[in-house]
Order: structure tokens, then C-alpha cells, then sequence
């Protein structure tokens, strides 16, 4: 083998390792994490909501009292 393919070769598996501790990375990680997180919490209720009477949820006791109280 020749210097230069050596040399290519260092470079090809040097630019396979990603790189997780850049800004650019690290913020990435962190967006994903976060829409991870949004979709579980939808999911949950969703599937809080289909299995749950109506009368038991309490996302809209506010409004009820609200509307109640006119």
C-alpha cells in the first residue's frame, strides 16, 4: 500500500465515527428527545382518554365550573 491510501483509509474510518459532542449534535439529540417525549405524553392520553369515562377526566373541569357558574 501506497502512503496516500494509508493515509485515506485513517481518514475514512476517523469520518465514520460520529461526532455526538458538537453544538450542532448535542441540540439534535436534545430536539429528538424532546419530540419523543411529546408523542409518549399523546399517546398516553390518548389511550388515558379511550379507557377513561367522561366524567372522571379532568381537562375540563374549568370550562364545566365556568359554564356552570353562569
Amino acid at each position: 500500500m501506497s502512503a496516500a491510501e494509508i493515509q485515506d483509509n485513517k481518514w475514512e474510518v476517523q469520518a465514520s465515527k460520529p461526532n455526538f459532542f458538537t453544538i450542532g449534535a448535542i441540540g439534535a439529540i436534545l430536539m429528538m428527545g424532546g419530540f419523543v417525549l411529546f408523542f409518549v405524553a399523546l399517546i398516553i392520553g390518548s389511550v388515558q382518554g379511550a379507557f377513561t369515562e367522561p366524567g372522571a377526566l379532568t381537562v375540563d373541569k374549568g370550562a364545566a365550573e365556568k359554564k356552570a357558574a353562569e
